[in-house]
């Protein structure tokens, strides 16, 4: 189930506040990147306006009266170390009572009704079989096929593109999830596995990966990314733009047939971040309003004599 945005704010705030970066909660959650980042940057600004730290002497002395308050818990009273002895035998007799009422009150149980001389048979013990757990099954496609079911392409939705002479994205792996309740994963390692983003704005896309996959219908496509690193096109430094996770995720249902080919085009766009105090950052995120399927019939093969 999808969180609220209130429940978002809350785990950026929770992350912000062990340490983490503004930038890495939005990147985390891109759709809602543009309405927390005023409220994450006001929540910071007010937490080192009200900012406290006490002086070395306080707490120096806190610390000493909090030791002293542990030592004289640890010391027991005159009355504690007087009737120990006898709270210890006491509580050894009551076990001992218990134990011996216990097992009058079991053999008045087992034996009652049992004819002279029977034997009471043993207790059954019923041994539960082992809960078994299906872990999820990955399917690995070995190689790419020139007349495969599937191609995978990328593209680039311009915003803030223009900013770089070049962009080199590496991607290490794509995996398909199956719709439904399925526990199967495929996963394929592209053929090309770096390209430029700046060479792909709008409508041009570039393929990475054809090949055939299990047919079925798909519900998100995740790509893994090993590096994502630009060129600044005004003063040529060169800039890595990190991922919270190093993965990239887009929920976007499709269908694979053995009849058809499907060509998916995960879109991805580079979005600067920051303020005049911090310089210029940029995140990279999945465009899914951008990606999809399409697909068109499979060639027919040729046969003899037509």
């Amino acid at each position: 189930m999808a969180k609220d945005f209130s429940q978002i704010l809350d785990d950026c705030i929770d992350s912000i506040n062990r340490g983490d970066a503004i930038e890495a909660c939005l990147a985390k959650h891109p759709e809602h990147a543009r309405q927390l980042e005023p409220l994450l940057r006001a929540m910071s600004q007010t937490k080192i306006a009200y900012s406290f730290s006490p002086a070395m002497d306080a707490k120096r002395i806190a610390r000493q009266r909090f030791y002293a308050a542990i030592d004289r818990q640890r010391l027991p009273s005159f009355w504690q170390r007087m009737l120990a002895p006898r709270v210890a035998l006491t509580s050894l007799a009551s076990v001992l009572i218990l134990f011996a009422v216990g097992y009058i009150t079991l053999r008045a149980t087992v034996f009652v009704g049992q004819p002279p001389g029977s034997v009471v048979p043993p207790p059954v013990s019923v041994v539960q079989p082992p809960v078994s757990v299906v872990p999820p099954s990955l399917i690995t496609i070995a190689a790419p096929s020139v007349n495969g079911n599937f191609v995978f392409l990328i593209s680039d939705e311009v915003n803030d593109i223009a900013d770089f002479s070049s962009l080199n994205v590496t991607i290490e792996k794509v995996e398909l999830l199956p719709a439904g309740n399925s526990t199967q994963r495929i996963e394929f390692t592209p053929e090309v596995k770096e390209f430029d983003l700046t060479l792909l704005p709008g409508e041009k896309t570039q393929e990475l990966w054809r090949g055939n996959i299990p047919e079925g219908e798909y519900s998100t496509v995740v790509i893994y990314v090993s590096r994502v690193y630009g060129v600044i096109k005004t003063t040529g430094e060169v800039l890595d733009i990190k991922l919270p996770s190093n993965k990239l995720q887009i929920s976007k249902g499709f269908q694979v047939s053995a009849a058809s080919i499907t060509s998916f085009t995960y879109d991805l766009t580079v979005v600067k971040t920051g303020n005049a105090n911090e310089g210029s950052r940029y995140i990279l995120k999945p465009q899914a309003g951008e990606s999809g399927a399409t697909q068109k019939p499979q060639a027919p093969s040729k046969g003899k004599g037509k």
